[in-house]
């Protein structure tokens, strides 16, 4: 039986990096900038054509390693996607919380499954605050998140289904996509067959 522990207790939480104005896109930039706008939140992913730019880094910015977990904090859609195979050096931008596992007994693809899920999402409505213009989950809310630790075997299977339902999703569209263009084109052959 696991037990439950609050986020901020086996997770290292930093925000993202935050800029005085607009990011000067540059192809040649020296670092790269995973923003809101590459999430894909049907797939729980980013793109991998990410912007390029040359930072002015402080000393709270935390350049983004394998298996951090990044967690949107503005908007209405509070997701958490993991990540996994950056192209180079590579910083969050401010609307996000950079959150590190730092627990033994914590698997950051079970994290990333429990972050995304109802019990999370009520959670973040009933403690968030508003921004000027939309929702915003402070830092201390997100630190507070109670959760449930089963044991690593568990935690591997869950993490594990939950990519093969990712799978199964892309998989299902693809499918989809495919009957679309072959009824089409069964339809198309018909008229000109006529």
């Amino acid at each position: 039986m696991g037990m439950d522990m609050k986020l901020k207790d086996m997770s290292d939480i930093h925000s993202g990096h935050i800029t005085r104005g607009k990011i000067d896109v540059c192809p040649s930039g020296s670092h790269y900038l995973l923003q809101a706008k590459d999430v894909d939140a049907a797939r729980m992913s980013y793109k991998t054509d990410l912007s390029r730019f040359h930072p002015v880094l402080s000393r709270s910015d935390r350049l983004l390693a394998d298996g951090d977990l990044l967690f949107l904090a503005k908007g209405t859609h509070n997701i958490t996607i993991r990540v996994e195979a950056l192209p180079g050096p590579a910083l969050a931008a401010a609307s996000f919380f950079i959150v590190r596992p730092t627990s033994q007994d914590l698997l950051p693809g079970y994290l990333c499954w429990y972050l995304n899920q109802a019990p999370v999402a009520q959670y973040l409505i009933q403690h968030s605050g508003r921004g000027v213009h939309m929702p915003v989950v402070r830092r201390a809310v997100l630190e507070n998140i109670e959760v449930p630790l089963p044991p690593l075997d568990i935690q591997t299977k869950i993490a594990g289904m939950s990519q093969l339902m990712l799978k199964e999703m892309d998989l299902l569209q693809l499918l989809g996509k495919k009957r679309s263009e072959l009824i089409t084109a069964a339809c198309l052959q018909t008229i000109s067959d006529n």
